[in-house]
């Protein structure tokens, strides 16, 4: 699979390795000398959050975890793009959140192939997030995406898990006053 983009192929890979799962995925950057970029592990959630704050100068909307065995995994943050990755593990599963701060028209999102199970909308904190289950085959779990914007700033977080979960970290999300 070849990706050419303006501002996103290292995005358009994480989400094409999330919907491939195990095959094999090689990735081939076309911009090695991106220093922008930083990926950040093994440091606290709180201290990732700083991060992304000190550098878009703002607060944002923050994943509380609230599940049993969730943990904070690693964040990677693209200042050029605007861009902020975190990721969780619960369950055996990664969580995703991305925070995508558009400085100009820009599109993104995320794609699944398998078929979507129900639709509904949730207010939070006087936020509407639109939310998407997906059946997944011979699994009890529902693929779960979540889709917000509060203030200028869009959010999307998904995951693989049962669907109560999936609600209780987004009834414990921490928005910004």
């Amino acid at each position: 699979m070849g990706i050419t983009s303006m501002g996103g192929p290292e995005r358009v890979v994480r989400m094409v390795r999330q919907a491939v799962g195990d095959r094999d995925v090689e990735q081939v950057d076309s911009n090695k000398t991106d220093k922008q970029n930083k990926i950040i592990e093994d440091e606290a959630e709180e201290e990732a959050y700083q991060k992304i704050r000190d550098t878009f100068d703002t607060d944002v909307v923050k994943v509380f975890v609230c599940l049993p065995d969730m943990e904070f995994d690693t964040m990677n943050l693209d200042e050029s793009k605007q861009v902020a990755e975190m990721y969780y593990s619960y369950d055996g599963e990664t969580i995703g959140y991305i925070i995508n701060m558009p400085y100009r028209d820009s599109s993104w999102g995320v794609d699944f192939e398998d078929s979507i199970e129900k639709e509904y909308s949730k207010s939070v904190n006087n936020c509407e997030i639109k939310i998407t289950l997906y059946k997944l085959k011979d699994n009890e779990k529902s693929g779960c995406v979540a889709k917000f914007k509060y203030g200028s700033i869009e959010y999307l977080l998904t995951g693989t898990m049962k669907q109560q979960d999936f609600e209780k970290i987004l009834k414990n999300l921490f928005f910004p006053k």
